[in-house]
């Protein structure tokens, strides 16, 4: 049996869908999947211990050079790469234009998506011959879930999403090595990922110092900082700072090894659903902060995952995102949360 994925992006939703392999591969064990993924994300796919090939797509480098021969030639090699195999389904879970074409290309009788009513592009309709729509205010993770179980009429079966990534020797020392640190020993090792991709779905840096110095002193806590950008890793510095007894700032690390290194730690806080979900995927407990954002939509499931949720002063609401999320002057919904607020949720878990 051969089995064909397209989820070509974006991080947090390709790690939203590794529940989906392991249902997959914990159904039929002896199949064979792949995945097609945008390139720049195919590094994480391919730590994963169930896919056999990972198909890349480069679309925005063929877009910015559609008639070039390099361009023309990757296409064709994507193309041959595809077909190579006949699939006995292919489910296409991103439900776009691209993905859609990616769908077309594929030799196979039977290629499952969203219908009419979820679809996230219409176009993508032509492209797909199976279609189910997930039920409402939903988690994401069981938005997809739900294509790959209706389809085999499994619905509420339970699915594990814990899987241990991929990685070398010399990065599991690493791993050991940082988490050996003298800042850490004794004490509750909480992993902190202040990063989004938004400033109005991070609450203020004061806000969070302020937060993780209330926990120290509770428990106390070691924090392991880690960052994904320059501006995130000048926030780390300075949280490290002000807690630089109880605190180490980690080198960026490849989406697996952080998984790995988020396997041996206490606790995972964070504000976007890329770590939270990373978090998830190795079996750690997590605490979130969501304000424009619903964290009923997007926190990993399971008891172990607390989340607060920020009020809008403005009397907003929304199923997925306030749909003024990039542009509200005031992120109130997160920025007027107070450190003394937080706290006294977070040591209710």
């Amino acid at each position: 049996m051969r089995i064909l994925i397209v989820k070509s992006s974006s991080l947090g939703d390709i790690i939203h869908t590794f529940p989906v392999i392991g249902y997959l591969k914990n159904k039929f064990a002896d199949a064979s999947i792949d995945w097609i993924v945008e390139k720049p994300f195919a590094e994480l796919v391919k730590a994963h211990p169930y896919i056999n090939r990972v198909l890349t797509i480069d679309s925005k480098k063929w877009r910015r050079s559609l008639y070039k021969l390099e361009t023309i030639g990757e296409i064709r090699a994507f193309k041959r790469a595809v077909q190579e195999y006949e699939y006995t389904i292919v489910f296409d879970l991103q439900g776009n234009l691209k993905s859609g074409l990616a769908t077309w290309l594929a030799r196979s009788p039977v290629k499952v998506g969203f219908a009419k009513t979820a679809v996230p592009e219409w176009p993508n309709l032509l492209f797909t011959n199976t279609k189910y729509t997930p039920p409402v205010e939903q988690n994401i993770r069981s938005d997809y879930l739900y294509l790959v179980q209706h389809h085999y009429h499994d619905e509420g079966s339970t699915v594990s999403d814990q899987v241990t990534l991929k990685i070398t020797p010399d990065q599991e020392t690493e791993v050991e090595r940082l988490l050996a640190h003298p800042h850490l020993s004794g004490k509750q090792k909480i992993m902190v990922c202040p990063g989004a991709n938004w400033p109005n779905k991070q609450i203020s840096l004061d806000t969070l110092m302020r937060f993780l110095a209330k926990i120290h002193q509770h428990y106390p806590a070691g924090f392991i900082l880690a960052w994904g950008t320059p501006k995130e890793k000048m926030g780390v510095e300075e949280i490290q700072k002000h807690l630089s007894d109880c605190s180490i700032i980690i080198p960026r690390l490849p989406l697996a090894v952080l998984q790995n290194m988020m396997a041996k730690v206490d606790r995972v806080i964070a504000m976007d659903s890329l770590p939270l979900h990373l978090a998830g995927t190795a079996g750690t407990a997590t605490y979130s902060v969501f304000g424009p954002s619903l964290a009923s939509k997007y926190k990993p499931l399971g008891v172990q995952h607390r989340a607060f949720q920020g009020n809008c002063p403005y009397g907003r609401t929304f199923e997925k995102r306030c749909p003024v999320l990039r542009t509200c002057p005031t992120g109130a919904c997160i920025r007027a949360i107070t450190p003394d607020i937080l706290f006294q949720d977070y040591i209710a878990i």
